[in-house]
């Protein structure tokens, strides 16, 4: 038993001697970490703030004053695409009313050259009837004087051959000519 008393006791020695989780020591090694890290992360923090964060938070505002800038010149040639393409339909709903003015106008110019062109074309037709009439009655008037004088000689022989030499070629031919111009007379009365 002696082996074992001396046994559990150099068991608590060396239990004694042995630091425990709570004990001082430990506690001051716990302290010393625990500031060395909050100097670490301190230093970390400060280091990362002058080294990274400025250059990173001065390139994200250049990079939103670009984005920023970027949507300005967007937004007015936005503004500037909706007012050409209103300038544009304005420009054409003007084209459009003056096309159609034009075609009225051309229509109206067309009827009214139509006109002049039939009344002058219809003018002209009387016209040309009227000398064509006019010569009608000329070449008839001419025809029956050159068939006046052919019936003249032609009444004066058969006269001639009927009664012989009782009465003058001279009376007969007056005669004659005295009834064919009766009868051309009444002729030229019936043709007007």
């Amino acid at each position: 038993m002696n082996f074992e008393v001396i046994r559990i006791m150099a068991e608590a020695e060396e239990a004694a001697t042995e630091s425990s989780l709570f004990s001082p020591d430990q506690f001051a090694g716990y302290a010393v970490t625990a500031v060395f890290t909050v100097i670490n992360v301190l230093i970390a923090y400060i280091f990362i703030k002058k080294l990274l964060f400025k250059p990173i938070l001065k390139m994200m505002k250049n990079r939103q004053a670009v984005l920023d800038g970027e949507l300005d010149a967007a937004t007015k040639s936005k503004e500037e695409a909706d007012a050409v393409v209103a300038q544009s339909k304005e420009t054409i709903d003007e084209a459009r009313r003056q096309a159609a003015a034009i075609m009225e106008e051309a229509r109206e110019n067309a009827s009214k050259q139509s006109d002049m062109i039939i009344k002058a074309a219809n003018e002209e037709a009387n016209e040309i009837t009227a000398r064509a009439e006019e010569d009608v009655l000329r070449i008839r008037r001419v025809a029956l004087e050159e068939m006046k004088d052919d019936i003249t000689d032609l009444a004066v022989k058969i006269a001639q051959k009927v009664i012989g030499d009782s009465i003058p070629e001279t009376q007969l031919r007056e005669s004659a000519s005295k009834n064919a111009q009766e009868l051309i007379n009444q002729e030229v009365k019936a043709s007007e």
